[in-house]
């Protein structure tokens, strides 16, 4: 993704050549010096979403490692004097990876990446890496002036995936404001459980919180629809 035009030609050589379903990226690129973080909003990035949109395939946004100046040098961001496990579960999978990937997902809504690409299929992992949750006020407050509103990229053009958050609660929220057709079970191996993610699909099935289809759409369905797998 530092290369966007290689990043596109990769791509569609990975979906026409390969067979590829769709493709997995870091929601953002670190540089070499380590102290910039590249997103993908900007114009220089359009080849690679033209292409994306033009292919029809789902691009994943997967939490990456940020610069490791954040975590290990004192001041910095994330840096705990007494406590180096802390800064690193602050960093990582805790908070930082995560609401990480919500900014980038959302300055790629601010940047207007939905405006030129309206038919972009964008997954976030992890129950919408923390999105959900704001989605009323960065609705409220990013879609002022906008042609199309946050919500409305939401509702049209995101999958969300459990990726090992095995908690009915956060289920509830996440289908409070999600199209469950869009909502998709996953368990992020190896670091999430397997057992932790059946025993959640279970506590779904008995919450009746969903319905038998829609179960199914969850646990199966919705990804093979989105991925065109038989």
């Amino acid at each position: 993704m530092a290369i966007p035009a290689e990043a596109a030609s990769q791509l569609k050589t990975c979906v026409q050549e390969y067979g590829f379903v769709g493709a997995l990226i870091d929601a953002y690129d670190v540089q070499p010096s380590g102290d910039k973080y590249q997103f993908y909003e900007g114009r220089e990035y359009d080849e690679f979403w033209r292409t994306v949109q033009e292919l029809d395939v789902p691009v994943y946004l997967h939490p990456s490692f940020q610069s490791l100046d954040e975590v290990f040098t004192p001041g910095e961001l994330y840096y705990q004097e007494d406590s180096v496990a802390a800064s690193a579960g602050l960093a990582t999978a805790s908070w930082d990876w995560h609401s990480r990937t919500g900014l980038s997902f959302l300055r790629l809504y601010t940047g207007g990446v939905f405006e030129r690409f309206p038919k972009l299929k964008i997954v976030l992992g992890h129950m919408g890496e923390m999105v959900p949750f704001y989605l009323w006020r960065s609705n409220a407050v990013l879609s002022r002036g906008r042609p199309t509103s946050l919500r409305d990229v939401w509702r049209n053009n995101i999958w969300v995936a459990v990726s090992a958050v095995w908690d009915l609660d956060v289920m509830r929220m996440v289908h409070a404001v999600t199209d469950v057709r869009r909502v998709m079970y996953a368990v992020d191996y190896p670091f999430g459980r397997n057992a932790e993610g059946k025993a959640l699909m279970e506590e779904l099935r008995k919450s009746k919180l969903v319905s038998e289809k829609e179960f199914k759409g969850i646990a199966n369905g919705n990804a093979k629809a989105l991925l065109r797998l038989k």
